[in-house]
């Protein structure tokens, strides 16, 4: 069995814990599988028995293991999603809410999963698209977490409408939108007042930031909605940044498009029960002085 390994190398010095997880996965008899360009930079990586380096779409590949932090799972994601395999991450970060992994439980925690012994969890995607005002396909993008629409480096009020299903819902007038799956309900959309959904749910979350209003209420949409954000005429342009990333230039009256993506992205879940516990560590006490109250 073939289990892929990347990794930050800004958070992950030496590649260290990248080469103690192939050491791990190499001793309980599975393959690591370093990504190419790996060794390039930390040559010691080829010492590691039985190790190949190759691209991940040309092997099957079990499981993704992800060194780093939400970003660096992000960004992982975002270059393997359409491959038939699973991923997991290893925390090196400071949240880490995407990594299952503490980095004092890797070998454990390793073993569990080249045992076998865990679940998945089927995560919902997003696909968003930018039309012209003339109705011209500008840009395309995946995401995970979270499609963010929010003013750019000028500080003016940004007005958009937001459509349901062919409805429309309100006009926005503030900082923006934030249009998220479960897996992003725990990041930007709960800092902007929205709610925190489980993992494996398929609904939509359209939070505004900052609305200028008296009743800027968060709306949850189904899997099957049809998300549609019209900007009126602006003087300062907003940033559309799915999942943190670049995107396209969004001018006045374009139409961003926002739909279930088609495939699902699968996760792997050591400890089944963990979600809650983990909101309460690495959300809730992040506001208290003491760790451990």
């Amino acid at each position: 069995m073939n289990y892929g390994i990347c990794s930050n190398s800004s958070r992950d010095n030496g590649y260290e814990t990248a080469k103690k997880t192939a050491e791990i996965i190499s001793r309980l008899g599975a393959t690591p599988v370093f990504e190419i360009g790996m060794d390039d930079v930390c040559p010691k990586l080829k010492e590691v028995p039985g190790v190949l380096f190759e691209d991940f779409s040309d092997i099957d590949i079990k499981t993704i293991i992800s060194i780093g932090g939400d970003g660096t799972f992000l960004s992982k994601v975002a270059k393997y999603r359409d491959l038939d395999t699973e991923f997991v991450g290893v925390n090196l970060g400071s949240i880490g809410f995407l990594n299952e992994i503490l980095h004092e439980d890797l070998e454990k925690d390793l073993a569990q999963l080249i045992s076998g012994d865990y679940k998945t969890i089927d995560r919902t995607q997003l696909k968003c698209e930018v039309y012209n005002k003339n109705g011209k396909l500008k840009g395309s993008s995946v995401c995970l977490n979270d499609i963010i629409i929010v003013r750019g480096a000028k500080p003016h009020i940004t007005t958009l409408i937001l459509s349901i299903d062919g409805q429309i819902i309100e006009r926005f007038r503030g900082d923006g939108l934030v249009v998220s799956t479960a897996t992003g309900s725990s990041a930007y959309s709960l800092s902007a007042g929205g709610p925190i959904l489980m993992p494996g749910m398929k609904d939509i979350i359209v939070t505004p930031i900052c609305s200028h209003t008296l009743n800027g209420y968060t709306y949850v949409a189904t899997p099957e909605s049809e998300i549609k954000i019209t900007l009126e005429s602006i003087e300062s342009a907003p940033l559309i940044c799915p999942d943190g990333r670049d995107f396209v230039d969004l001018e006045s009256f374009d139409e961003i498009v926002i739909k279930k993506y088609d495939k699902v992205l699968k996760t792997v879940c050591l400890k089944p029960d963990s979600f809650f516990a983990n909101v309460r560590k690495k959300i809730v006490q992040r506001g208290y002085f003491y760790e451990n109250r």
